[in-house]
């Protein structure tokens, strides 16, 4: 019998809840052959993520998925054995309706923001009832230990961005497609995906000042308005380059999920935010800058640190890093930092890349969440409220 599973996404921040649940819907699908139908509230922001997405359409397929755009209630759902809540969205309420009313109530997962705080072991996993149905929800927490949910991970990512790191021509094939074809001549090479951030400047005068030449790619979003005030240049698109002493600014487009991830395989150094792109660029076994998700009371410090240390904890990480990871998300680092930063690249690059190898050991996010809907369907008994007029 062939598994069907609903994945639930409010759009949030533009692209980084969407990009996580749009990269496990399709490993469910493609890996454990899953039935997938993925509910998502914004079919624009959808449609500028992939370009195979219509946005015009209410319901359609992508690559074995059924997509659909939702709002309060669906039409005439029809809930499969499997539903994933993600980041906290509230399922629709003839939806609840509808899974309490079935022979064998689906597992329900609530998929969590990811966080190495020491909190996260104890809570994986918890069950709650549903105040208005009663039925159990799991809280799935992403994590970076065997005693957490796991991180997304396809079956072939790391040989394939092996394989990518190690071939000079894939590489430069990929330069060249997606408009930067002299990449590879520069000294060295960073992708800056981040929020606003008034220390991109420095970064950006340094790497000028260097005598080594250094290449920033830009895909165009949020960012890219520091990038124009410390250019002097406003409206940049993507093809636009700035060219100030040692460094090349070249400006991209939006880039699909794997084109993304080849993008952080070709990068010496690579800054991203959010969530999505952060785990990306720790498959990437590159050193990372992350620009964490603001959160109120300032409890992003509190991941931030949290993620430092985990970490630190595991393979030798030299202090600059976590010196520059601070300065970087409070907005200021100096010339000085930066360059302490770059003398050490050699032993973070063999942090990031032993650190890879370290989370690969973990079972990957989707194979967790598979084996857990196994073991909970194993021993399911049947729907209690059937036949009780509760259902």
């Amino acid at each position: 019998m062939t598994i069907s599973a609903d994945i639930f996404c409010k759009v949030i921040d533009n692209f980084g809840d969407l990009g996580v649940c749009w990269r496990l819907a399709r490993q469910l699908h493609h890996e454990h052959g899953i039935s997938v139908t993925l509910w998502v509230d914004d079919m624009a922001t959808f449609a500028r993520m992939d370009a195979g997405i219509d946005a015009t359409l209410a319901t359609q397929m992508r690559g074995g998925i059924r997509v659909c755009l939702w709002r309060d209630e669906i039409e005439h759902p029809e809930p499969g054995n499997l539903v994933i809540e993600g980041f906290g969205c509230p399922l629709p309420l003839n939806f609840l309706q509808a899974m309490t009313a079935l022979p064998q109530v689906p597992v329900w997962l609530n998929l969590e923001y990811l966080s190495a705080e020491d909190w996260v072991e104890g809570c994986h996993g918890l069950t709650s009832p549903h105040p208005q149905t009663g039925l159990s929800q799991h809280f799935w927490f992403p994590g970076f230990t065997s005693q957490t949910g796991g991180l997304l991970r396809e079956q072939m990512l790391l040989s394939t961005r092996e394989e990518f790191q190690s071939d000079t021509g894939l590489q430069q094939a990929f330069w060249t497609r997606i408009g930067v074809p002299d990449a590879l001549q520069a000294g060295r090479r960073f992708s800056l995906f981040a929020y606003e951030n008034s220390a991109i400047s420095g970064l950006l005068d340094t790497l000028a000042d260097l005598n080594e030449t250094s290449l920033v790619v830009v895909p165009k979003g949020r960012a890219l308005a520091d990038v124009e005030r410390w250019a002097g240049r406003r409206g940049l698109q993507p093809g636009d380059r700035v060219v100030q002493g040692a460094l090349t600014v070249a400006v991209l487009p939006f880039l699909t999920h794997d084109d993304y991830d080849r993008l952080l395989w070709a990068c010496d150094i690579n800054a991203v935010r959010g969530e999505d792109s952060f785990v990306r660029a720790q498959w990437a076994a590159r050193p990372l800058l992350w620009h964490i998700y603001p959160q109120d009371e300032d409890a992003h410090w509190v991941k931030l640190e949290a993620f430092l240390a985990e970490m630190g904890g595991v393979v030798p990480v030299p202090a600059v890093w976590s010196e520059v990871m601070r300065a970087w998300n409070r907005g200021a680092a100096s010339d000085k930092l930066w360059r302490d930063l770059l003398a050490n690249m050699p032993a973070l690059t063999a942090a990031a890349g032993s650190w890879s190898r370290h989370l690969a050991i973990q079972p990957d996010l989707a194979t967790s969440v598979m084996r857990f809907y196994a073991s909970q369907v194993e021993y399911r008994p049947l729907n209690p409220y059937i036949g009780t007029g509760n259902a």
